[in-house]
């Protein structure tokens, strides 16, 4: 683990915790389950915290509660799983956001997936298996990277999305001058 950023200084001012959650909640973000293995058992836990990193080599990063049983088992071996999940899994993504409550995921995953070495939820628009490549504290969070090692995708289906402390769709295209360029690329297309 790399040690933890010290990006705090105390003399300054920060925003306070509602202002910034409030202003956050404004950002859409996709919603993933980060899945591994407590024992033998499949495990995950919901995140919107998420993103790629780069795409040569693929690497991807995810921010997890540092005291999570996510964390601790990410690091003990050495691997985890993103499945992104689609609208009809609401479900699940509750299921794994449920604080302090065992998130053993053996009802939603994907008993089929014997290719992939992360548990990988059954009926996800895509699963990334991934290698921990290094994990880095930041105030009460860790961010684990992994390098991509599979990756597999439905190639249909709508996204899950979080917003304004809520779980939501895709819409239809906004209306006007926008949907006449043909530079811009549509989420729900």
């Amino acid at each position: 683990m790399t040690p933890a950023l010290s990006l705090i200084d105390p003399t300054s001012r920060s925003a306070s915790t509602a202002e910034f959650a409030e202003a956050m909640s404004a950002l859409a973000g996709g919603v993933v389950l980060v899945t591994c293995r407590i024992g033998t058992r499949p495990w995950g836990m919901t995140v919107t915290a998420f993103s790629s990193v780069s795409a040569d080599p693929p690497i991807v990063l995810a921010s997890l509660g540092s005291r999570t049983a996510s964390v601790r088992a990410i690091e003990a071996t050495g691997g985890f799983g993103v499945s992104i999940l689609g609208e009809k899994q609401l479900d699940v993504a509750r299921f794994g956001s449920n604080p302090g409550a065992a998130k053993f995921l053996e009802p939603f995953v994907d008993p089929g997936a014997v290719d992939s070495a992360s548990p990988a939820v059954a009926g996800a628009l895509a699963h990334l298996d991934c290698e921990l490549l290094d994990t880095v504290g930041v105030a009460d969070h860790t961010i684990v990277f992994g390098r991509v090692r599979a990756a597999r995708a439905a190639h249909r289906g709508t996204p899950l999305l979080y917003h304004r402390r809520a779980y939501r769709t895709l819409g239809p295209r906004a209306g006007g001058r926008l949907n006449d360029r043909k530079d811009v690329r549509w989420l729900s297309s």
